[in-house]
């Protein structure tokens, strides 16, 4: 250590310059770990919204299934990217006797619609801006456990929903994010 302290003479070029090119490698290779990980960060966290935005979406649905009360699904209008889902009985009760009573009432019927990249209930969009559903790899189906004429009466119900961001929807964007596939099964 006495050496360089008593050394007038300095540093010589070369050594400075080899000082200089170390620090800079060791300066880009902190800043290329530090970025790689705020883009990791970013991703997560609009990863994590898309999934909070998909899940609301289905609150959504489930909440408004809940207060329609349906008591089946039409099968002559539904397809792959659409559900009618109808109402057409009311229980009531015979108070001289005290039964429950089927009854048929007026039809009133509740679509849940795939269309344009958006998902509709009775044809307003539920879905946000920014998540995009991919209508292509998206379907919506039931199967049918007991049938009434044209109304499927029980059964259970699987919505395959295929998101993305639509902000971010090119691979070559720094933030892309591949798209996801949630899966959803419900009886009615």
């Amino acid at each position: 250590m006495k050496r360089f302290v008593n050394n007038e003479k300095g540093l010589t070029l070369l050594e400075l310059l080899a000082a200089v090119t170390i620090s800079f490698l060791i300066i880009g290779v902190m800043y290329n770990v530090f970025m790689s990980g705020i883009k990791t960060y970013q991703r997560i966290g609009i990863e994590n919204e898309l999934r909070s935005e998909a899940d609301y979406m289905m609150t959504i649905v489930f909440n408004r299934l809940y207060e329609f009360a349906p008591d089946g699904i039409d099968t002559t209008t539904t397809t792959n990217t659409q559900l009618v889902f109808v109402n057409n009985k009311q229980k009531t009760i015979d108070t001289r006797v005290g039964l429950v009573e089927e009854q048929e009432t007026e039809t009133k019927s509740f679509s849940l619609a795939l269309q344009n990249d958006q998902l509709l209930i009775d044809g307003q969009p539920i879905s946000s801006d920014r998540l995009r559903i991919i209508s292509n790899q998206s379907k919506l189906s039931y199967t049918c456990v007991r049938q009434e004429g044209n109304i499927c009466r029980s059964g259970v119900v699987t919505m395959v929903l295929a998101v993305e961001d639509s902000t971010h929807d090119s691979p070559s964007s720094p933030l892309y994010i591949r798209p996801f596939t949630l899966k959803t099964e419900f009886g009615f």
